[in-house]
């Protein structure tokens, strides 16, 4: 039984095939969600996969060093705005990230696993850890299933470390960021559900890009830098109606390419990212701020009142008006 006053963060490791060997990420508090508690970081695990929601808002430096029992693959979003920047080691493979990356690692067993996360102002990330293949026979599921890429990772036991964009794993751990305390009562199914939820926006990310590359093609980084540039004008002020032909021209590129390529990197619309991101903002507004349904509709920039409750359901799968202040 998956109760969350009866995993720690190492228990939760451990049952996903990782043993702990050092780090001060043991040391930070977990929380106990099943009883209501508020502290900043969470561990969930089933047998195959886990959670881990980390909030360290007093630690410029988050490490942590581990050993693979299985062959695992960790996959994280940090959701620091800016400041990050994390160092990977798996075995004698090394590698980096800024803030804004997800990243994807694959661990074979008997493999150690380490990352050293630099912070301005406190680390927010979510990681999932799953061993793959067991995952996918006990659900009855063929491995060939898998995003091909992916399974020539894994059988190949070859150690990987990628850097992907977030995408809708990025809105789907933000969202549980925000969400981590409410509803105590259901925490296990919460988490179990968002776990799985990730996992599939991972293996939905990797399948898109391979059918990408199939067929022929793949965007250079110049584009993705300039699509990033995009994505940040409308985190910097969602609130703003999109200029398409102004970010167009920040894209240096047509407006049906923009947003063809947009929805290809970032696994969403234009307006459909901007909307998720307003959302957010209102949701905040609730359960920080104890607006009132009216007020966080306003903030959301919605012109009326059921049609943010509309929206807000559909995003969060419960009305507005029963979401609690922390």
């Amino acid at each position: 039984m998956n109760v969350m006053s009866q995993v720690g963060f190492e228990e939760a490791l451990r049952r996903v095939g990782m043993e702990v060997r050092g780090g001060n990420l043991i040391e930070v508090p977990w929380s106990n969600v099943a009883d209501g508690e508020s502290v900043g970081n969470v561990a969930w695990a089933g047998r195959d996969m886990a959670i881990f929601v980390v909030d360290c808002a007093d630690s410029k430096i988050v490490e942590l060093e581990t050993l693979a029992r299985k062959d695992v693959i960790v996959c994280s979003a940090v959701l620091n705005q800016d400041g990050a920047w994390t160092d990977f080691a798996v075995g004698d493979s090394r590698f980096d990230a800024k803030g804004a990356d997800m990243t994807m690692v694959f661990v074979p067993q008997h493999e150690r696993f380490k990352f050293v996360t630099s912070v301005s102002r406190g680390l927010k990330a979510v990681t999932v850890v799953v061993d793959m293949m067991s995952m996918m026979k006990a659900r009855g599921l063929p491995a060939a299933a898998l995003p091909k890429s992916l399974l020539r990772t894994i059988r190949g036991r070859e150690i990987a470390m990628e850097t992907l964009v977030p995408g809708y794993f990025g809105e789907i751990a933000r969202d549980v960021a925000a969400r981590r305390a409410m509803f105590p009562s259901l925490a296990t199914l919460y988490y179990e559900g968002k776990t799985f939820e990730l996992v599939f926006a991972l293996l939905s990310g990797l399948s898109r890009r391979d059918a990408f590359r199939a067929g022929g093609g793949v965007f250079d980084s110049g584009i993705l830098d300039r699509l990033g540039l995009v994505k940040q004008i409308i985190d910097r002020a969602p609130h703003r109606i999109l200029d398409v032909d102004a970010l167009a021209r920040v894209a240096a590129m047509n407006r049906t390419k923009l947003r063809s390529a947009f929805k290809q990197v970032y696994g969403t619309t234009l307006s459909g990212y901007r909307t998720v991101l307003m959302l957010q903002r209102a949701d905040r507004a609730l359960k920080q701020a104890g607006a009132s349904v009216k007020h966080a509709a306003r903030h959301a920039g919605y012109a009326t009142t059921s049609s943010f409750i509309i929206a807000y359901k559909r995003q969060y799968g419960v009305r507005p008006g029963i979401v609690l202040r922390d």
